[in-house]
């Protein structure tokens, strides 16, 4: 991820998408210079989205919507963990306020998940989106802004309901991509088709991706509850507009469980590759004590004629050295075909 040191100098190139509203219609047009008079308007709303901003930008919408230097602060900072809060700024004259959400959207789940920060400054008549890093190819959720009922009206509540509820839809592909990882695993664990290195590579970077993606959502169940279910926000989000956080509500909770049922199979399947490699590794012991113990006969027997004692009467025997090699062959062969009936070969 680019961080602010890294970020664009221009406030035109930062610029990824700006649409104007009035009365709940659709400006002609929208720029840098427009954006005073949008904000003028009572019946005026605006969109405006960035990417990578540089600190001259930052300072500049600073100064544009009077955002908080504490929430200023965390933009020059990034790699923010997903938090909701509510500034109050002067506005007018008066005090307005300000409400400050981040959140990690997703980048690309093709090679794993890849996740960006997005922060979001909303006020009355505006909402303000600074992507920290790239912008995903999936992340449209000014196109779900649009396509939302008229009746909702083009208002911040119904702003911030579709920057998380496209949040929160982007995160579903990559959960059944998660899923469909762990069944390949668990198809090669059990028909032991990885080495014992790959296998445990394998494992590790799924729950790595597991935890990441659980670690963008998880605070996404409290930030929905607050504005949809407990109505911590009844400022912030209508009466109207409670019914659609609810659903984004459900969407993140299903997943959350989604993502701890992976986690679990995550850890049996983990239990099973353990519990297989020593299952292996015990056949392994196993053949080689039985061999040990079938060459374990003829090395005794032969030792004992390496000793070169005196009186062997059987060495003056014709029939001494053929009868010997018989015993010790008939004892290997018995031995062999014990220890095979036993499963130790």
């Amino acid at each position: 991820m680019k961080l602010m040191g890294d970020g664009l100098r221009s406030f035109g190139d930062a610029v990824v998408q700006c649409q104007a509203w009035s009365s709940g219609e659709p400006r002609p047009s929208c720029s840098l210079d427009d954006i005073p008079a949008v904000l003028k308007d009572p019946q005026g709303f605006l969109w405006l989205e960035l990417q990578q901003p540089g600190p001259d930008v930052v300072s500049h919408l600073q100064g544009l919507f009077g955002l908080h230097e504490l929430a200023i602060e965390d933009v020059h900072l990034a790699a923010q963990r997903p938090k909701l809060e509510t500034y109050s700024h002067a506005s007018g004259g008066g005090e307005g306020e300000t409400l400050f959400m981040v959140v990690k959207p997703l980048l690309d789940s093709s090679g794993g998940v890849e996740l960006g920060e997005l922060h979001v400054f909303l006020e009355e008549r505006v909402i303000v989106l600074l992507h920290l890093g790239q912008v995903g190819s999936a992340f449209a959720a000014l196109e779900r802004f649009r396509r939302a009922p008229a009746r909702l009206g083009r208002g911040r509540a119904n702003a911030l309901h579709a920057v998380l509820d496209e949040v929160v839809d982007d995160y579903l592909p990559s959960r059944v991509g998660l899923e469909e990882r762990l069944d390949d695993l668990e198809g090669q664990v059990i028909d032991d088709k990885l080495r014992e290195q790959e296998t445990l590579t394998s494992l590790y970077a799924y729950k790595r991706d597991l935890m990441k993606l659980r670690g963008a959502a998880q605070p996404l169940e409290e930030m929905t509850r607050s504005l949809g279910v407990s109505g911590a926000y009844p400022e912030w989000v209508t009466k109207i507009m409670r019914p659609y956080f609810r659903d984004v509500h459900d969407h993140i909770t299903h997943l959350l469980s989604e993502l701890d049922a992976q986690r679990e199979a995550h850890l049996g399947l983990l239990n099973l590759h353990i519990a297989l490699a020593a299952h292996r590794q015990g056949v392994v012991v196993r053949k080689l004590a039985g061999w040990g113990a079938i060459l374990a006969l003829p090395t005794m027997v032969f030792s004992l004629y390496g000793m070169n004692f005196e009186v062997m009467p059987e060495l003056k025997w014709t029939w001494g050295y053929p009868l010997v090699m018989s015993l010790t062959l008939l004892g290997s062969v018995g031995l062999h075909r014990w220890l095979k009936r036993s499963g130790w070969l």
